[in-house]
């Protein structure tokens, strides 16, 4: 099911949320409901996806709206270049698309890119392809506002886990302004899903970590 939404929303309202982005950049870990990943559980949900390293990955592409220190990233950009081995040489010139990763916080960002940067040294590649890659891979903003350029064969990753009454109200109401399932007592987690869905190939796969509530609520509908 694709979600859109035609609501548009006010310069005063943009600002607003602007403004509540930049502090929640500066807050702890627990406040942006960040939660980390064990690696075998990474492997398990792209296992379940398809992005195996069998696949020509090279020819899909995949997203991360949230990627917090790296724990899907990283796992994805090995099975990629796994992936690449036996494909023609001159292969990673047409990487760029492959990947799409968005992140908010601006420390979390760094610290990844710079653990992608010696990832990608490891592969073989020269310093220009490397920065042209993580260029064109990482988006540091808030998922939600983000515009993307195309649709993904494969979401994945473990979104944040933020209730409602902790999102403050200028951000909120953009959020509102933009996701119809983001009302009762919907966690932030929930638009994400409805923003990755309108993301998503006609045969692309999601695959999300999160609670089951909205299974069992009107807005999971």
């Amino acid at each position: 099911m694709k979600y859109t939404s035609d609501t548009q929303m006010s310069l005063p309202d943009l600002d607003s949320a602007q403004e509540v982005l930049t502090q929640l950049t500066l807050a702890q870990s627990k406040e942006r409901g960040a939660v980390f990943t064990r690696r075998e559980v990474v492997g398990f949900i792209l296992d379940l996806m398809g992005y195996t390293e069998d696949e020509p990955l090279y020819l899909r592409r995949i997203l991360e709206p949230s990627f917090g220190t790296g724990d899907f990233l990283c796992i994805v950009v090995e099975r990629l270049f796994k992936a690449c081995q036996n494909a023609e040489e001159g292969l990673v010139l047409h990487l760029k698309d492959c990947i799409r990763a968005v992140e908010l916080d601006e420390e979390s960002f760094e610290k990844t890119r710079k653990c992608l940067l010696e990832q990608l040294q490891d592969y073989g590649l020269n310093q220009k392809e490397i920065y042209e890659l993580l260029d064109a891979w990482l988006i540091q903003g808030d998922f939600l506002l983000e515009e993307l350029p195309f649709v993904f064969d494969y979401v994945v990753g473990n979104p944040p886990y933020v209730r409602q009454e902790a999102i403050p109200a200028g951000l909120l109401k953009v959020y509102r302004q933009k996701f119809s399932t983001l009302y009762d007592r919907a966690d932030l987690y929930v638009p994400f899903i409805e923003k990755s869905l309108g993301h998503v190939a006609p045969q692309g796969a999601l695959g999300f970590i999160c609670a089951n509530r909205w299974m069992k609520n009107r807005y999971g509908g």
